[in-house]
This record gives C-alpha cells, structure tokens and sequence, in this order.
C-alpha cells in the first residue's frame, strides 16, 4: 500500500500531446496536511487578530478614563498646593495680630505634617491604580491631612486671638494697624543710598508717593503732641498713642489739626505735600516705640498701597 501511486492525467489543446505522471499517495496526504495545517494557522490568526482588536477596543475607553483620572488628581493636587499657600499667607497675618496684641508668637509644633494612610486605606483606595499612581495618591492624601490639621490649629489661633481682642479693645485701638495715605510705597525702612548724597544711610520710616493733597488719615487713636513746620522734615505731625507708640508724618502740604487734639483711626489730619528737603510729593511715614524707631510694616494689617 506504501508504493502505490496515483496516476495524473493532464488533457491539454489539440495542439499538445497528453501527459501522464504519477504521484504517490504519500505525497498526497502531505500535501493535503499541509494545505489543512496553513489553513487552520490562517484561521487562528484571523481569530487572534479579531480578538486583540476587541481586547484594544474596549483598552482605549480604559486609558482616557485613566488620562482623565490623572488629569483630575494634578488639578486636585494644584488645589491642595494653591490651599497651602493660603494657609501660609493666614500664618503670616497671625503673626502680625499678634503683634498688634502683644502677644507672644505661636511655634511652629503646630505647621509640622502629620498624616498619611494605613494598610486598610490602601487597600480601599488603591484599586487598580499603578505603583506610581499609589505613590500619587498617597502624596495627595499626606497633604490633604497636614492641611486639615493646620486648618484646624489655625482655626483655633484665631479664636484664641479674637478673646484677646476683646479684652484689649482699647489698646488695639491705639495700634497703628493701617497705612496713613494711599499711594506707591517707594522707601522702605532700614538702610539705602540717600536721593540727595548718594551716600548710604538709614531711612527710619517709609516714603508713600501720592498727590499732593491726597488725606493723610490717623492710623489709630492718640493724641497730636505736634503740629508744626520743623527743618527738612518741612510740616510735621506727631501723635502719641499707647504703650510708648509715637507716629510722625512729614511733608505735608497741610497739617489739618493743632497739638492736644484727640484723634480716632480714619481722621483726615493732614495732607500730602513736599515741604522740607523733598523731591517730590509723598508721605514719610514713621513709627518710635519708646523713642526708637520701628518698621510701621510691623503693625500694618491692611496695605492700601502698591509697591514700586
């Protein structure tokens, strides 16, 4: 039975002889092994391709929800970061209340980051989300809790500073907490290099620039000890508050009150000028405590004013 063969017969035109050849049967049923073996590959490949199509198909939803998702912890995370910056800036606006108070100033214990997420948190959360995608969350949920906490501490400060505000009603109320004038803050406190001399030198006050006849309003209640016209300070003002505060105002075109007058925060006293040794129209603006002169940024709560 191995040797048998099948004979071909192939018929051509009337123009070609006939042939004959013989193939064996073994031929054959490689042949058609092989024929039966492509066809199935080709099969499994079609299929495989169909299958992965789908499998990419329903993938594509999957990862612009997962761009989406990643989209929206960056914004949240940029929220978190914009909140800790507000925290920071009401920090820095409870420190200067306690100045205005006299109050000792809070250590920073309660700034420190606590937070973070145990193993049962982790496994709730974390669900389908990649090594770095936990990393992410876990990041986002340390500040979530170190803001909650300092929003907290923060929220207590504040309530603590409010009961001292009301026991020091009138003290407070002879604090230089505002700016006299509105205008551009053009010298600071401290030491630069004088506009006459060109030398350096300290300045003991700040110079507001603004338009001659802008007010110049009391920065809190007091008493004017000075009202008149002295050397390069040109007219000067000086009014006396509590707890050995002095305020000086200088180059005014008009002092508006006389010496022994009483004043309340938001009189209009005097207005700005350039008498004296000035270059131009402003405000300068001092603060002594006990006779030495102070940064007036110190006790400044509101600024009215921009700076150049």
């Amino acid at each position: 039975m191995a040797g048998k063969k099948y004979t071909v017969i192939i018929i051509p035109d009337k123009t070609s002889g006939t042939r004959r050849f013989g193939v064996a049967r073994r031929t054959i049923w490689v042949s058609t092994f092989c024929v039966l073996l492509l066809f199935g590959i080709s099969v499994f490949l079609v299929k495989d391709r169909v299958t992965l199509e789908n499998k990419i198909s329903r993938l594509e939803p999957l990862h612009e929800r997962s761009v989406a998702q990643r989209k929206f912890l960056e914004r949240f995370g940029a929220r978190l970061n914009e909140l800790d910056g507000r925290l920071s800036t009401l920090r820095k606006f409870e420190d200067q209340l306690r100045i205005m108070a006299s109050v000792k100033p809070r250590g920073l214990r309660n700034d420190l980051g606590l937070g973070g997420v145990n193993k049962d948190d982790q496994d709730v959360s974390f669900g389908g989300l990649s090594p770095s995608g936990r990393r992410f969350v876990t990041r986002l949920n340390r500040q979530f809790l170190d803001l909650e906490q300092r929003s907290s501490s923060q929220k207590s400060a504040f309530k603590a500073l409010v009961n001292i505000f009301k026991e020091k009603k009138v003290v407070l109320a002879h604090t230089p907490s505002i700016l006299p004038a509105r205008g551009w803050l053009t010298s600071g406190f401290g030491h630069r290099r004088s506009p006459f001399t060109s030398r350096r030198q300290f300045h003991s006050g700040i110079d507001i620039v603004s338009r001659e006849g802008t007010p110049i309003m009391a920065p809190a209640d007091g008493l004017v000890i000075k009202a008149k016209r002295e050397g390069g300070y040109g007219n000067i003002l000086e009014i006396r508050h509590m707890q050995g505060i002095v305020t000086r105002y200088a180059h005014n075109k008009k002092n508006l009150v006389r010496a022994g007058m009483r004043v309340k925060r938001g009189n209009i006293i005097a207005q700005v000028g350039s008498t004296g040794r000035s270059t131009g129209p402003h405000l300068h603006y001092e603060v002594r405590l006990n006779g030495v002169a102070v940064n007036p940024m110190l006790y400044i709560v509101d600024t009215p004013v921009a700076r150049r």
